[in-house]
């Protein structure tokens, strides 16, 4: 993996910043401006599209409550509990030893399961790449993770307390192990009941990443993890995986020397899921990157917008349904890029909590901090 460190007071910096997982508490958003402190993997406010012409956004942070609005009338048409949501599927810790299953195509309940605990610390921490498999963990006095299914349960322990969650595939259970310095990670397989000793690496890198990840894509078949990684200097890069195959491989991403231009990164999957684009207001760049080849096809730049300082700043983003367009919203600013002419264009100023395109691009919806949902020109 890239090495992204610098100095160890930075670091310890940007972990305290950067929570790494699925671990991170909801916690209300900065009044100032949307994410102003936070990662969209932490308390950052961030929207998704999850199909069926719906979208929906986390004003409070990855774990927070979802808001899901209808694309063809902007209107939010339900709102679900705080969880974890992959695809259409969100599950809620709804007690100590519950969870419950939310459809947020209907925003109604599908489904609830229970599991034996001998304590109330069980924290939700992952859901499977197809939604049907909740992962909870204790970490103290020791390490125990718990996989819940409307089936049923199994658990077991981990050697050590410095462990997060980060993919459900399968038979395989994707860890981030934390180590004295950086991370690394694992791979655990259900149906062996045995963690992999040998951390997952990119071929023609290290198996230890520094930084933090900021900011999480999955594809929509669930095979792809596409993770940004940030460093102390603002230096970025992609760690894409496929669950499928658990091959990982770092793509870097232009720009550092500025932290608070490096947390502006954003990043879209294209409809086809063919390309990764990854857009950073802060540094002025747009990079392309083929996920089949696992390296970056087009890149361009762009006038960079003015960051003050290294005060972490995050980004919301959207795509159009047609793949020609991403709109991004950072720090109360509005950029409209074409994918197909290499050009960003400033559009009104809006401090956007959430970004989605109407069907046909025909106008952009923005979620304000007010949590309402105003139409802007499609540009």
């Amino acid at each position: 993996m890239r090495d992204l460190r610098r100095s160890p007071g930075r670091i310890a910096r940007v972990k305290r910043l950067l929570l790494i997982g699925l671990l991170a508490g909801a916690a209300a958003l900065p009044g100032a401006a949307p994410g102003a402190a936070c990662s969209p993997l932490d308390c950052a406010a961030s929207g998704v599209a999850i199909g069926n012409g719906l979208l929906a956004a986390r004003p409070n942070g990855f774990n927070g409550v979802a808001s899901v609005i209808d694309l063809k009338t902007g209107k939010v048409k339900w709102r679900l509990p705080s969880g974890i949501l992959v695809g259409h599927t969100l599950v809620e810790q709804s007690a100590a030893h519950e969870v419950t299953w939310h459809d947020a195509y209907t925003g109604g309940v599908t489904g609830r399961a229970t599991f034996r605990g001998t304590s109330d610390t069980f924290s939700l921490a992952g859901l499977s790449q197809d939604g049907r498999r909740a992962v909870l963990l204790r970490t103290a006095p020791d390490t125990t993770v718990v996989v819940v299914s409307r089936s049923g349960s199994t658990s077991f322990q981990l050697p050590d307390r410095k462990w997060s969650v980060d993919a459900l595939s399968g038979n395989t259970l994707y860890l981030i192990h934390y180590l004295d310095r950086g991370y690394e990670v694992r791979r655990y397989d259900l149906a062996a009941n045995a963690l992999d000793p040998k951390p997952l690496k990119d071929p023609k890198g290290a198996s230890t990443i520094w930084g933090g990840a900021w900011e999480r894509v999955s594809s929509r078949d669930g095979r792809y993890l596409f993770t940004l990684y940030l460093g102390p200097d603002g230096g970025a890069m992609v760690h894409q995986l496929d669950l499928r195959t658990a091959a990982a491989r770092c793509i870097d991403l232009p720009g550092s020397g500025n932290f608070g231009a490096g947390t502006t990164w954003a990043l879209e999957l294209s409809p086809n899921g063919k390309t990764l684009w990854a857009v950073s207001p802060g540094f002025g760049r747009v990079v392309g990157i083929d996920v089949a080849k696992r390296v970056v096809r087009v890149a361009f730049r762009f006038r960079p917008q003015a960051v003050r300082g290294d005060a972490p700043l995050s980004s919301v983003s959207a795509m159009s349904s047609d793949g020609t367009h991403i709109a991004v919203a950072t720090g109360g600013k509005l950029l409209y890029v074409s994918l197909r002419n290499h050009t960003v264009v400033e559009g009104l100023p809006h401090a956007a909590i959430a970004l989605g395109y109407a069907p046909g691009a025909t106008r952009l919806w923005v979620m304000g901090q007010d949590e309402r949902v105003t139409a802007l020109p499609a540009l």
